[in-house]
């Protein structure tokens, strides 16, 4: 589960195992209906597990959809892939599938497969069966191709049950874009530590000669501010390279006023 398999780029996890039990239900018409459902593992020991299976009788077997809602059966209890018997009460004694057998109870009657409600595939509906909607008519302990015959005709048969498996498939197509953008990003935020962060302002006013003009320069260090002073004289030097002095320059912390013609 740690360690998923690998194929063309896709990571397949495996999340969970069972057995899926599978019932054959045949109508008083003679018309047949099979279900192969997961069962959920109560004892990851054993794999004893529960679960149930709702079946709709085909169309044609009850022209009315009323009674026809009336005769959907439903099994639910619980499956032993190595039965172990204690009295009537079915265990298991091993994972693996060497004597496969079901304890079940069989209801008649509304499922709920039409209410639209959302239902857990492992249990059945208790409102419908508090309501009376649904009604159990049996109760068996089953081998595969055993079965059980209902007070109206109605055969329930216990098939067998194979193997099923939870998987869970991930793909990450961008996964090298994602690594590059986050090594530029880290390198850029390297480069910002690294780099001194300087701000410089200029201010051109007219002199008060006539023909000249004022200009001020300031400047402030964001970061490391060592050696800041001779930076900026040097920085002031080069902006006004070019232009003769006419008057006396002063110079500050970060500040630098001089005339140019």
């Amino acid at each position: 589960m740690n360690h998923p398999l690998r194929v063309n780029g896709n990571r397949v996890y495996l999340l969970g195992y069972g057995y899926a039990p599978t019932f054959t239900v045949t109508f008083p018409d003679g018309r047949k209906r099979s279900e192969t459902i997961q069962w959920r593992p109560d004892d990851p020991t054993t794999l004893l597990s529960s679960g149930a299976v709702r079946i709709d009788p085909p169309a044609g077997t009850y022209p009315d959809p009323n009674v026809r809602r009336k005769n959907q059966i439903a099994i639910q209890g619980l499956f032993a892939p190595t039965e172990q018997l204690h009295g009537t009460l079915l265990s298991s004694s091993f994972p693996e599938m060497r004597k496969p057998a079901v304890a079940i109870n069989i209801y008649r009657g509304d499922t709920g497969l039409d209410s639209g409600r959302a239902q857990s595939i492992f249990d059945l509906d208790p409102r419908m069966i508090e309501q009376k909607r649904l009604n159990q008519v049996a109760r068996a302990n089953l081998l595969p191709g055993q079965s059980v015959k209902l007070n109206d005709g109605t055969i329930v048969r216990f098939d067998g049950a194979v193997n099923f498996v939870n998987l869970q498939v991930s793909r990450d197509p961008a996964q090298l874009w994602v690594l590059i953008f986050a090594l530029t990003m880290m390198a850029g935020l390297v480069v910002s530590l690294v780099i001194k962060r300087r701000r410089v302002w200029a201010r051109l006013s007219p002199g008060a000669a006539a023909g000249t003009v004022n200009v001020e320069l300031g400047g402030l260090a964001r970061t490391d501010s060592s050696g800041w002073g001779d930076e900026f004289e040097r920085l002031c030097d080069r902006c006004l390279e070019g232009f003769p002095p006419t008057g006396a320059a002063r110079a500050g912390n970060g500040h630098k006023d001089e005339d140019a013609e």
